[in-house]
């Protein structure tokens, strides 16, 4: 089953309450990404559930990152 560009969704789930964090996906770049680091970090990166076009990942929150853009936004 193949999903429109617009349903290749990324979901990080954070709360206060727990230390780690849900990355939900259907996009194939992500799953590629998240497979790899689960391969080579299978303790840390676990993989919770899987369909046929999606996955969901569990991992410490502390390695989500959100970083400042390299040089201004033009508009």
């Amino acid at each position: 089953m193949k999903l429109s560009r617009y349903e290749q969704e990324v979901v990080i789930i954070l709360n206060a309450d727990e230390d780690e964090a849900t990355v939900y996906t259907a996009n194939p770049v992500w799953i590629r990404k998240m497979d790899k680091l689960h391969r080579e970090f299978p303790e840390i990166i676990r993989l919770k559930s899987w369909t046929e076009v999606s996955k969901t990942y569990a991992l410490p929150k502390n390695l989500i990152r959100i970083g400042k853009p390299r040089e201004p936004l033009i508009n």
